[in-house]
Parts: C-alpha cells; structure tokens; sequence
C-alpha cells in the first residue's frame, strides 16, 4: 500500500463528525468568522444600551411621581439620543458582521463544490452506477447549501443569541436578584425539553429519513423530467409514473409524522419559554407587600415587565438553530460519504507506455458480486481496428470502459503498451485514450469550448480544422453565433448526429493514440450517417481502435473481430473467418442480413 492510501485511511479513521466536523469546515475562514462574531457581540452590546436608557427613564419617572426630586430633562434627552445612536450603531455593526459571515459563508461554499467536482472524477464508475443523479445532485445542491446557512447565519447568530440572554440575564441580577431569580425559572424548564425534543437519536433518525425521502423525490424529478418525451408520446399522467408519485407521498408521509412528534412538544416549549412573566408578577407582589420603600421597587418591578423575557426571542431562535443544525450535519455526513470515499489508487512512481498496443490477459470484473466478465484476453496492435460483437449484456461496453479504467479488474490486467494501466496515473491514462460514446453530452456551453474539451490549448483555427475533418463546420457555421452559439440545456439544440459530430471533433482534436467507438453511428439518419463515418475515418486513422458495433456492416474490414458472450470472448478473428465456420457470430450476420432486407409490403392493393 503507498504512503498516500495509508495517509488517506488513516485521515479517514479520524475525521471529525457531527458538530466538530461543522466547526473544523468553518474553521477554513476562522478569521473572517472571528471577526464577524466580534462585531456580532459589539452589536449585541449596542443593544442593551436602549434596555439601560429605558431602566433609568423609567426610575426618573418614578423619582418625580413620589415628589423624591424633579425630572431631569437633561437626563431624559441625553438618554434618548443615546439610545438612538446606539440603535444606528447596532444596525451597521450587525451589517458588518452579515457581510463578514456571508464572505466567508460562499468562499466555503465555493471551495467544497470543487472539492466535490474534483473528487468525482477521481472516483470509479461503481460509485455512479449505484448512486442516482438525483442524490449527487442533492448533496452538491442543498446539502452544500445548508452549510451556508451555519456559517453566514447561525455563527452570528448563535453568538447573539449567547450573549445577548446571559447580559440580560447578568443585568437582571445586578438590577434585584430575586426577581431575576423568578425570571429564570421557565429557562431550565424549556432547555431541557428542547435537549429532549431535538438531541434524541429518534430525532436524528428522523432527519435522516428526512434527506433520504428528499434524495427518492430528487431522483424521481429528475428521471420523470428527462423521460417526458415518452409520458407525452403515451399520453401517461402523473399518477401514472409510479415512482415520482410514491417519492412525493413517502416525502408527505415523512412530513405528517414529524409534525405528529412535535404536535405537542413543540408548543409546549413555547408556552414555558415564555412564561416568565408568570413568575415576575407574583414574586413583584410579594416583594412591594413586604417592601417599605417601594419607590426603588415599582421601577424594577416595571422593568422587569418589559425586560424580563427578552431572552425568550435568542432561546427561540436558539432552538430552530439547533433544530436545522440537526440537518446541516446529517448533510455533511452524505457530503463526507464522496469526500471520503475511496478513489482508484494512483501509482507513487508512474510508467510510460512504450507504444499504444493494447492488451487484456486473463482479465475477470464482478459489479460489486455480480461477475461481467470472465477471463478475456486479447491484444490490439497499433494501427489496428479491434471490433466487439456480441448480444445485449454480453460485456462489450465493461470490456471498452475498464480500458480506461474506469474500474479495476477484479483479477487479470490490463496494459497498455506493456504497462499495467494501474501503474500510470488516470491523468495520463486519460491522455493516451479518446471516447466517443453511443449517447454523447454537450455542456451548457458554446459549440467551441464543447470542442475544445479535447484540448484547452488549442488554437481556434486548430478547432475549425478538427470541426471539418469531423464534418461539422458546415452546420456549426450556419448557427446564428456559428462557433459561439450555446449548445445543451438553456441553448441551441442539435440533432443526435450533429451531437455525435462534434464528439468525434473533440475527439479528433484530442488526438490521442487509443480510441474507443461506443456503436457511434446508433441514431444516425442515412446522410448523417456518411458525415459520420467519413469523421470517424479521420479519427482513427494510425490509432488503436476498439469499435462496440451493432451494425455489423460497420465492422467488415475489422482488422479483428471479438464476439463476447455471457463475459466471455467465445470467438476471434477476421470477418470472412466468423462467418465461414458455425457459432454466435455467424447467426448474428445472417440475423442482421435478414432485418436489414426487411421492408414493408402493400396490403389489398393498398399501395405502400
């Protein structure tokens, strides 16, 4: 095992969770956040200068009724200005300390997804092929998302919502500690129900039946909006699509069932959070039946009015904290389940191939235990054209993708130009081969940059230069904004064979010495067919070619032809070679001979 695996295990066993997880992913802009909770508790301390104002109004007031003394105007004025600066002052220290957060809050937001993206890529295709768009879409989304909650909102306001309760609290003590006393006594009582209501591991388990329910409904959005085409051919409703349905009803079910848990002890919380004033009043009476000076009394009796549950509001908010908190880290741990995940290793020390031969010895792939392949082995010279045939399911595709390792074999290897391809690092194995899929993806981009994936450094003259050698300059030249024209989802749409030219032009561009041809011709209409065909010859010429063919009238002059059946390469050879002697290939051709002469004939001299 390399010393980077180890460090990687290692940092895997002892990664943080939960809340300390939160706080070391905030601690990534410590000091942007330390200075937002400074000013936050600066604003919080402005706040409590109107509360001050208001006691020592109130005990003027209180001084002139009882004929101690006459009103200090003065006072009076020079107390309210000051509470109006202090108001002033609140707001912009409060801004500063939203503006801080929030910085801080989209540069960590930033930084994951790239984290994210990047690991990825790095990951094996097990991972994608057991794991819904709709969960990686989730996670990279909303679960991220969440973390910008914490971070812009909650670290300012946890610290508000700590500071400002406790100097009240410290005020009401130093003002008549007995009333604070009476003040304080629905504040352990609410606590302790909000620990029990939102720190029990049932509640913990309910959010994470929470983001498993959103993850289902996600997945079954994403997968009825991109089957819509078939819902409207079919003329399906709603209902009809099964999945979307019992996603959105678990999704309510899920809803129902918490609003149940928490139907009583929710208001229960909010009804002994703020019954302070229960408790003032009858302490305050008390207190003026047994007091002699009650002059001294009746202010702080009167303040404690409107003070006394002015920490309900921050424990308030201090609940519905915790409450998403609860979220947040449940987030994080789907977030941490790819950060963490185990990537294809890379080798410390990397190979070169010595030419682009490519050669499968003995090579055996299980997904997960479902075995896919059993013992293939076949060497593809440089120069050559190496075509799989074979029935749906056989292994073709397993057989193209694991020669960019887009898995590991199970047993057996894989090299190329005599190095194991687990001894060169995905970057460079990534260089040696080009792709070009059945079904191709265009980014929401312009025709040039979706090229231009082949190689960012290219001139633009190079890219028109591979655009027409796949034959596609013509169309891309006829769009309004020719090679700046947005092509994918929000842009320009092509048609399958445009798609798949522009594929086989950032392919061309690339110029790598393996191609690998997943049956690119599948969706063409005849004339996009031949445009095809003529970019294909253009691409593979002096290359390693592995062609995935179902029209076998594509893979005649195959310098070799490998039939797969049930995992396994059952036949090998030259076309004219398969199809003289009896077995799968022969059957295959004279199946495909037969539906390629079918047509359809007039019925009852109705002419067809």
């Amino acid at each position: 095992m390399s010393t980077d695996s180890k460090t990687k295990q290692e940092a895997a066993s002892t990664r943080k969770q939960g809340f300390s997880r939160l706080v070391q992913i905030a601690g990534t802009k410590k000091w942007w956040l330390f200075a937002s909770m400074t000013l936050a508790v600066l604003a919080t301390a402005a706040q409590f200068v109107p509360m001050t104002a208001v006691y020592l109004i109130i005990r003027e007031l209180a001084a002139k009724i009882s004929d101690i003394g006459a009103i200090n105007r003065d006072l009076l004025y020079r107390l309210g200005y000051i509470s109006l600066a202090s108001i002033g002052v609140y707001g912009l220290l409060l801004y500063a300390s939203i503006m801080l957060s929030h910085v801080a809050a989209f540069n960590i937001l930033y930084e994951i997804r790239v984290q994210l993206a990047r690991k990825l890529t790095r990951l094996s295709m097990g991972f994608f092929s057991g794991t819904t768009s709709g969960k990686i879409k989730k996670i990279m989304s909303e679960d991220v998302e969440r973390i910008e909650l914490f971070v812009a909102h909650h670290i300012p306001d946890i610290t508000s919502a700590i500071v400002f309760p406790a100097g009240i609290i410290i005020y009401l003590f130093y003002i008549d500690w007995r009333l604070a006393l009476a003040a304080l006594i629905p504040l352990p009582l609410s606590m302790g129900l909000m620990a029990g209501m939102m720190g029990s591991e049932k509640s913990r388990q309910a959010y994470r039946e929470h983001h498993t329910a959103l993850e289902s409904m996600n997945s079954a959005v994403v997968e009825y909006v991109r089957g819509m085409p078939v819902v409207k051919i079919f003329g399906t409703s709603l209902d009809s699509f099964r999945r979307l349905k019992e996603s959105v009803l678990g999704f309510s079910r899920w809803s129902r069932t918490m609003t149940r848990n928490y139907s009583n002890v929710y208001p229960s919380f909010l009804t002994i959070a703020s019954s302070s004033l229960i408790f003032i009043v009858p302490a305050a009476t008390v207190l003026l039946h047994l007091s002699e000076n009650s002059v001294i009394l009746v202010p702080r009796f009167l303040f404690f009015l409107i003070i006394g549950g002015g920490f309900f509001f921050p424990l308030l908010k201090l609940m519905f904290m915790v409450g998403f908190l609860n979220q947040i880290n449940i987030g994080i741990e789907r977030i941490d389940s790819i950060l963490y995940r185990e990537e294809i290793p890379e080798p410390e020390r990397e190979v070169v191939p010595r030419d682009s031969s490519l050669e499968f010895e003995s090579v055996c792939f299980a997904y997960n235990t479902a075995p896919v392949l059993n013992g293939v082995s076949f060497r593809a010279e440089p120069g050559t054209v190496t075509a799989l045939v074979g029935p749906s399911g056989a292994g073709k595709t397993t057989v193209a993708l694991l020669a960019a390792r887009f898995w590991d074999t199970t047993t057996g290897s894989i090299r190329l130009g005599g190095v194991d391809i687990r001894s060169m690092k995905t970057s460079s194995l990534m260089e040696q081969v080009s792709f070009v899929f059945q079904d191709n993806f265009l980014f929401f981009d312009t025709i040039e940059e979706n090229i231009r994936m082949g190689n960012s450094d290219a001139s633009m003259e190079t890219v028109i230069e591979a655009a027409r050698a796949a034959c596609c300059h013509e169309f891309i030249e006829a769009l309004p904004n020719g090679y700046k024209t947005l092509v994918g989802e929000g842009g320009t749409y092509l048609s399958g064979g445009e798609q798949q030219r522009v594929a086989i032009a950032r392919a061309i561009l690339k110029d790598s010495p393996v191609v690998i041809l997943d049956e690119a011709t599948a969706y063409a209409d005849p004339e996009n067919e031949g445009n095809i065909i003529r970019g294909i010859s253009r691409l593979i010429r002096n290359k390693t070619v592995m062609v995935i063919a179902h029209r076998l009238s594509t893979i005649t002059t195959a310098d070799q032809i490998l039939v797969i059946d049930n995992g396994s390469v059952v036949q090998a050879g030259r076309h004219e070679e398969l199809i003289a002697e009896p077995g799968l290939y022969r059957r295959m051709w004279e199946t495909y001979s037969r539906a390629r002469d079918w047509q359809i004939t007039a019925k009852s001299g109705v002419e067809a």
